[in-house]
């Protein structure tokens, strides 16, 4: 035997010694051509979170006002809670008001009372952690200089049997004069240690527009924080300066997530200022 045909069977030889035995070891199976391959795929089982939300009795009301040629829409109070540890509160509403021969006003309140209890459903944990964050989206317009639009009263707070331990406001914003304006505003987030027990969500907005008395008809001022078809486009101007504007995430909406309490995420996070005044007496619920 040559030496060029041994370097060839010690070259053959080292590649078997370096492939993996289990593909040495695999068996071909001869498919058909033609032949469909379904292929399955298992998404990983999901991990209950160490700590939920409970929701327990709830009393919301949104009230509408309205004195002259007016228009409101929405009014609605969305409570939502995509995983046991998230919860997520939406108002939003909208209104609109023309001058005529008297003085007109639109306007909206909302009122949420949420209680929920906070479970530590993992034995291990002992403490977990409350943040809180909110945000205003939505619109103000006004087309007369003594008429405007406005949102305020944007605020939430959470306490523990009465004594407030978290609090947000998002601050208000109002146009008058001509004046429009795109709001897209924030606070937060807040968070602050808690222990297991129930608790009480309350949240509060207000939107209004108002008109003065006119001989010239005029489009009116309006206060939009609600998505498409809360407000009527026969209600707008033919010059409306938000046309194309995307809607559907108009409102005051606040978020509330609880998680376990680590050095790690309490360093993270911005710690809530203390609230020393007591929260306001709940109104009864029924069961």
């Amino acid at each position: 035997m040559t030496r060029k045909i041994r370097n060839r069977i010690g070259w053959a030889a080292g590649i078997g010694i370096l492939l993996p035995l289990s593909l040495l070891a695999q068996e071909k199976t001869a498919v058909p051509p033609g032949t469909p391959v379904n292929i399955t795929i298992q998404p990983a089982a999901s991990t209950a979170p160490p700590i939920s939300i409970v929701l327990g009795p709830r009393h919301g009301h949104v009230i509408p006002e309205r004195h002259g040629c007016t228009h409101t829409g929405g009014g609605n109070i969305d409570v939502a809670q995509p995983t046991p540890d998230v919860l997520i509160i939406t108002m939003s509403g909208a209104a609109v008001a023309y001058g005529a021969v008297r003085h007109a006003l639109a306007a909206q309140a909302f009122e949420l009372e949420q209680c929920f209890e906070l479970s530590f459903d993992n034995p291990k944990v002992k403490k977990g952690r409350l943040t809180m964050e909110g945000r205003v989206i939505g619109l103000l317009r006004s087309h007369c200089n003594k008429d405007g639009a406005e949102y305020d009263n944007a605020c939430a707070a959470v306490g523990l049997n009465g004594v407030g331990l978290l609090k947000l406001c998002v601050p208000p914003h109002s146009v008058g004069g001509k004046q429009n304006l795109s709001v897209n505003d924030h606070d937060g987030p807040y968070s602050v240690p808690v222990v297991a027990g129930k608790y009480m969500l309350q949240q509060t907005f207000h939107i209004s527009a108002y008109a003065h008395p006119t001989v010239v008809p005029t489009k009116g001022p309006s206060a939009e924080f609600a998505p498409d078809p809360a407000l009527d486009p026969l209600w707008l101007s033919y010059k409306e300066p938000f046309h194309g504007a995307i809607k559907k995430d108009f409102g005051f909406q606040v978020v509330l997530k609880v998680a376990e309490e680590t050095e790690a995420a309490s360093g993270a996070k911005e710690e809530a200022p203390p609230l020393r005044e007591k929260l306001p007496e709940p109104t009864p619920v029924k069961p």
